[in-house]
């Protein structure tokens, strides 16, 4: 960030009219796209009154940021998915009362008033002190008469005016806003996505005004790869190779590493192996030309992001689930593809999915490049067929099972009859539990699964039959970067993709909300997302540079 100290004294935000905030938040609107996620049934009103009264009070009342170390406030974000999910009005408003109000940062107005216009649009880019100014902005750009989220997302995120900009006046910062719109885990793509799936232009200003104060800095190499107006840019299409041959020849390459890298070594990595991962993220080639086209390339990216995440995070069925935070935002995020893509042009949905791809393959290597054993992954029983003892997590419903009739389907005792969806289960659990990701975790697993959970083991294999052969890319690591011991480098195993198939979705769902707790059946909140974890490391780190550098 430019700057992430707040003003002295922060002078609080004016509230906006009753109209104005009815009109950025209408009740939602149907999916967009027959790729986004439809929703499951609420009990009548109470939960869309709920739901839009706190999506509201959120806008009005707290910074995007929580604290001052880039914390994003995930408050809408939860309210929306287990609305979706079917949450009854009083718990959308206990998520956002209990979980959220006790740690949010009061909004407050730009340093000297400032008012962002057309004008002055780049001066303040990636500084989130001037995030409400933005939000002011944005606020007029989405209520505008004839604004569509096609024309608003069109020239801010994927026009060459607003990223890289060979007419900008000198000394003007470049815009960079699709850089930015992938930056911090990818928030504001999140963010921006829940206003294209649900029709709510609040959330689309949020979004931008969010991505607008987000650095251009850790994904720099986004514009110098998207943008063939920056003389930079080398991509040419090529013939189409699979996401998931990417992912395999990644795993061979030996100057790759296999530990978690720290937060002081990520922007190093750019500067060593930036232009290698670039390479990787140029064998990619999405060009989409048709619906047919963005099917077939979306698909490859919700296998290949729910494989870095999910068995990524996994060690053996006897060891602790890792559930790792950072790759979880790759699924997460790419659930909102569809329905952003709904609303491009051909040209900027390329561009996206390009940037949403390049952006994962970074985070997969930033958390250590885990291998993908899918032999034994696939070996475990599936869920609610019961494990071996030795197993860490059973897969077995926990607490109080029903006790079905004798004349029920299957009879009594089968555990097809006592869970007969385990999908039940899991989102039940999902809409109660207190961690805000959970939620939009398993959501978009459980899209996934409705999607390709149809896929049988073997599909892989043929699919990549297709793909033309590649090899680790010839682009040297360059100096003053990432320094390695030679043990951290490996060639590892490719993955057996024969036994890849569609239960993958359900297996990682649940193996994320055992790894989360089954609150609902009593167990307790684990908390390995909490955010009072990933704070308390932060200052921590704080604690120690402060030492450091006296």
């Amino acid at each position: 960030m430019v700057n992430t100290i707040p003003p002295a004294n922060p002078i609080p935000v004016a509230p906006s009219p009753a109209e104005v905030l009815a009109r950025l938040f209408p009740t939602p609107a149907p999916p967009p796209s027959v790729l986004a996620p439809a929703r499951l049934p609420n009990a009548g009103p109470g939960p869309t009154a709920a739901l839009l009264k706190t999506l509201k009070d959120n806008h009005e009342r707290s910074h995007v940021f929580f604290n001052h170390y880039s914390f994003h406030n995930h408050a809408a974000h939860h309210l929306l998915a287990i609305w979706a999910l079917g949450a009854s009005g009083p718990l959308i408003t206990a998520a956002y009362e209990d979980t959220h109000l006790d740690h949010m940062r009061d909004a407050f107005q730009a340093p000297d008033r400032v008012v962002i216009s057309d004008d002055n649009f780049h001066d303040y880019l990636g500084d989130e002190n001037y995030y409400n100014a933005y939000l002011d902005y944005f606020h007029k750009v989405v209520l505008a008469p004839g604004a569509t989220i096609s024309s608003i997302l069109e020239k801010y995120i994927f026009s060459s005016e607003y990223n890289i900009n060979n007419f900008l006046a000198s000394g003007k910062q470049q815009p960079e806003m699709l850089n930015r719109f992938v930056e911090i885990l990818i928030h504001p793509l999140i963010h921006a996505g829940y206003g294209a799936e649900f029709g709510l232009p609040g959330m689309l200003a949020e979004g931008l005004s969010q991505a607008s104060v987000h650095p251009a800095r850790a994904t720099v190499f986004v514009s110098r790869l998207l943008f063939p107006g920056n003389p930079d840019s080398q991509y040419r299409p090529k013939s189409h190779v699979h996401a998931l041959a990417i992912l395999s020849q990644m795993l061979a390459d030996s100057r790759f590493w296999t530990r978690i890298l720290e937060k002081h070594e990520f922007e190093a990595m750019l500067v060593s192996h930036g232009e290698l991962i670039n390479s990787y993220a140029e064998m990619w080639t999405c060009e989409i030309n048709s619906q047919e086209d963005f099917s077939r390339h979306f698909e490859e990216l919700v296998w290949a992001s729910t494989l870095m995440y999910g068995i990524g995070s996994w060690d053996g069925e006897s060891e602790e689930y890792r559930a790792d935070f950072f790759t979880m935002h790759i699924v997460t995020s790419c659930l909102f593809l569809p329905s952003l893509c709904a609303h491009l042009s051909y040209r900027s949905q390329s561009l996206l999915l390009r940037a949403h791809f390049l952006v994962s393959i970074t985070w997969w290597l930033v958390r250590g490049r885990p291998a993908l054993p899918l032999r034994k992954f696939f070996a475990a029983p599936l869920a609610p067929l019961p494990s071996p003892a030795h197993f860490k997590y059973a897969t077995t419903p926990p607490g109080v099972l029903p006790q079905p009739s004798t004349c029920a389907i299957l009879g009594g005792d089968s555990p097809h009859t006592v869970t007969p969806n385990v999908w039940y289960p899991i989102l039940q659990n999902t809409i109660v539990h207190p961690n805000e990701h959970l939620c939009k975790c398993q959501r978009a697993l459980a899209h996934f699964a409705i999607l390709y959970g149809h896929r049988e083991a073997g599909f892989m294999p043929e699919a990549l039959s297709s793909s033309p052969a590649i090899s680790c890319p010839e682009t040297p690591l360059l100096p003053g970067g990432l320094e390695l011991a030679e043990s951290e480098c490996k060639a590892l195993e490719a993955p057996e993709w024969e036994f890849l198939d569609g239960s993958v979705f359900l297996r990682v769902a649940w193996l994320t909300g055992a790894a989360l707790g089954w609150v609902r059946d009593g167990e307790p909140n684990k908390g390995s997302w909490d955010y009072q974890e990933f704070e308390r490391v932060a200052l921590e780190r704080d604690e120690l540079e402060a030492k450091m550098n006296v």
